[in-house]
């Protein structure tokens, strides 16, 4: 089973044609050593995380929430593509 964290996006404050790395909240626990070169981490990167988590719960996705946020709980790759779908479908995604 993976723990996919539910992450916010960062809003660009610079204009369009100033380049910023983009940088996400939320994410509590550090990155491996190597993070992008062997394998990364995965996370829902949403606009409203709190009402993301809200319909998650709604819909009986096993959530766990901590201080930097909340995890969602995935047992199969295919629950993931279910979980996108259904934030998309609600305008979160």
């Amino acid at each position: 089973m993976w723990r996919v964290p539910v992450l916010a996006k960062e809003r660009n404050t610079f204009g369009a044609d100033q380049a910023k790395p983009r940088r996400f909240q939320g994410l509590c626990r550090p990155l491996p050593t190597f993070y992008m070169s062997d394998y990364s981490v995965l996370g829902l990167l949403v606009d409203r995380p709190e009402e993301a988590v809200r319909v998650l719960g709604e819909h009986k996705y096993p959530l766990t929430e901590n201080d930097c946020g909340a995890e969602v709980a995935i047992n199969h790759p295919k629950r993931l593509q279910e979980i996108v779908r259904l934030l998309s479908t609600q305008g979160l995604g």
